[in-house]
């Protein structure tokens, strides 16, 4: 989250300092920078601005999810159970996670729903067709990833299990 790393970059700028003030570190740093003590200077200098200007806009970032008039997220889904138990953790951590900044979430959109009357042959069929092509792309991608391994792990192929797992 924005904040997150807002949070890390103050954290980061509070080490900096301390080790900074600290004699030891210096006199080190001093000694290995020798004659390019002014260099390191300001890369240090330019190092420490960049962190700045990034955490202050990873405060504007936060404030434009925070702000309900100009963002608003859109959850997609399948309906299956992994995929809506994910989508309703989201869900309640865009909405609830920080109650400082609730995002809103005006839809879910649940994909690749079959129509339970069985009506129209030719889309279940066009459906089928486009997955069975999506998934022999996809484990054919991980076939080829796989074998470019030393030693590959197995890939078995399960038809179909006639329950979700749950």
């Amino acid at each position: 989250t924005p904040s997150f790393l807002a949070d890390l970059i103050e954290r980061v700028l509070v080490v900096s300092r301390r080790l900074n003030s600290n004699p030891a570190v210096k006199m080190l740093i001093n000694g290995a920078a020798g004659s390019n003590r002014a260099d390191l200077d300001d890369a240090a200098e330019s190092a420490k601005s960049a962190l700045l200007k990034f955490q202050v806009s990873m405060y504007d970032l936060e404030d434009l999810f925070a702000d309900p008039s100009a963002t608003e997220f859109l959850i997609v889904t399948i309906g299956t159970e992994l995929a809506v138990r994910e989508s309703v953790r989201l869900l309640n951590d865009l909405t609830f996670g920080d109650p400082d900044m609730p995002i809103r979430v005006r839809s879910v959109v649940v994909n690749q729903v079959l129509d339970g009357d069985g009506g129209d042959d030719g889309q279940l069929e066009g459906f089928v067709s486009r997955l069975t092509a999506s998934q022999a792309s996809s484990i054919g991608r991980m076939e080829r990833i796989a074998g470019g391994m030393d030693d590959p792990p197995r890939l078995t192929r399960v038809a179909m299990l006639d329950t979700e797992p749950r």
